[in-house]
């Protein structure tokens, strides 16, 4: 498990913890995938809809965070503004944002891995194959 987190943290692959799992960009460009792992050479990206999935992780990072965030300013700042603890709340989701999509697409990784019964260009060559026959 801890592994798992130095990898999420490191953005590195869930497989092998060697290969970076996403493209090097600018600070605020859209993270891009690497279709496979530079090292293990696993396939990463999956079929299409693979990473719906990961939506889900997000949106539960999102909510721990602003559990924490808010369990920080009423219980350690004892912040009574409503409207203050919200607008932290948002403005910690948004800085973390980035993050956040690349660590929730690392663990939805590594929970179903995308192996070659759901590569969709495998099986659509399967498919194809079949039908030449």
């Amino acid at each position: 498990m801890a592994n798992l987190l130095v990898n999420m943290v490191k953005e590195k692959c869930p497989f092998c913890s060697e290969g970076d799992v996403f493209r090097k960009g600018s600070f605020l460009s859209i993270p891009d995938m690497n279709d496979q792992c530079p090292h293990c050479k696993k396939e990463m990206l999956g079929e299409p809809g693979y990473y719906f999935g990961a939506m889900y992780v997000s949106y539960g990072f999102a909510v721990g965070l602003g559990l924490i965030t808010f369990a920080l300013c009423h219980y350690v700042f004892h912040m009574q503004s409503v409207w203050a603890i919200m607008g932290i709340i948002g403005l910690m989701i948004l800085i973390v944002a980035f993050k956040n999509y690349k660590w929730s697409r690392i663990l939805w990784m590594k929970i179903f891995p995308p192996d070659g019964a759901t590569n969709f260009k495998k099986s659509q060559e399967k498919v194809d194959l079949k039908s030449e026959k």
